[in-house]
């Protein structure tokens, strides 16, 4: 049996178990069992995110709240864009690709990249490729290194197997929300592996929302006649105008909702699937009653 032909195993049986545990936990039942494998793996993982949490929380207070740390992150930055327009936008570029990989995918970068890479598109274009390169890499960890693990501790969470659902019904729909939902980029990267997406499904919506995002932020910074009062403040929220504000408000507000009908419209149609099932079951009891009366009659003829 070959790697594909395991994978689409483990994730026909994932999808089968996960649709039971759902539809039991929305009538009202528990999914809960005594697993010390499963228990463990749970334990391991909270902390595993309250470490990085706290981590990721220290890293943007210092970042936003300290200026000197600002002024040292722009002065690396600064240093390596000072080696040469390709060399230092290869550093810059790792730099990025790094921030993303370990989830602190912060826009100060990306200001400071566009600021410091000129012009715009060479900025655009590095900024881009190492936070998709990063995405991705992540992408591959999650689904070959740690879905195994990760999908033991997370198979009883309703929100996981809410969230896995609807990416398997709609993949492509589900993966371009992602990209706009102003949630921790290891929910972009990492999670994703998790789900039963092919590569080309992850692939083109995260180079979309990437560059989009990215577009936004590197254009900003090549525009900046002076870095002063950004390093001073720290405070990137000054320079989203209003209606940028009120379109992302209003775009947030519009996933929830299609996040909402999408999961109810997963309930009905496992609860389609059931009913079919079970009807599937009582024909293949009343063909068998029949046959055994037949039997029964062929043998009283003899």
């Amino acid at each position: 049996m070959n790697e594909q032909t395991i994978s689409q195993k483990f994730y026909e049986d994932q999808s089968r178990e996960l649709r039971e545990k759902y539809q039991k936990a929305k009538d009202g039942g528990s999914n809960s069992q005594n697993n010390p494998k499963r228990d463990k793996a749970q334990r391991i993982l909270l902390l595993i995110m309250i470490l990085y949490s706290i981590i990721l929380i220290t890293f943007v207070l210092f970042l936003y709240w300290v200026r000197d740390f600002r002024y040292f992150c722009y002065n690396i930055l600064n240093d390596f864009s000072e080696q040469g327009q390709i060399i230092g936008a290869v550093y810059i570029g790792l730099i990025g690709l790094w921030f993303v990989l370990t989830g602190f995918n912060v826009v100060l970068y990306d200001i400071l990249a566009g600021y410091l890479i000129q012009p715009f598109w060479f900025a655009l274009l590095t900024v881009s490729i190492a936070k998709f390169l990063a995405k991705y890499f992540g992408f591959l960890i999650g689904r070959y290194c740690v879905r195994n693990y990760i999908y033991m501790a997370m198979n009883e969470n309703i929100y996981f197997i809410t969230c896995y659902l609807a990416t398997e019904r709609k993949p492509v729909k589900v993966m371009y929300l992602i990209q706009f939902l102003a949630i921790p980029t290891i929910f972009k990267t990492y999670a994703c592996g998790l789900f039963r997406i092919t590569h080309w499904q992850f692939i083109h919506p995260t180079i979309f929302g990437t560059v989009v995002w990215a577009g936004f932020w590197v254009y900003m910074g090549s525009n900046l006649e002076s870095l002063s009062e950004l390093l001073q403040s720290g405070d990137t929220s000054n320079y989203v105008p209003f209606w940028l504000k009120l379109g992302m408000f209003i775009t947030i507000v519009l996933i929830i909702y299609y996040f909402i009908k999408l999961t109810k419209q997963i309930y009905q149609e496992i609860q389609n699937d059931a009913s079919l099932a079970e009807l599937s079951h009582i024909l293949e009891k009343e063909e068998e009653e029949e046959d055994k009366l037949i039997n029964q009659q062929q043998e009283s003829d003899l």
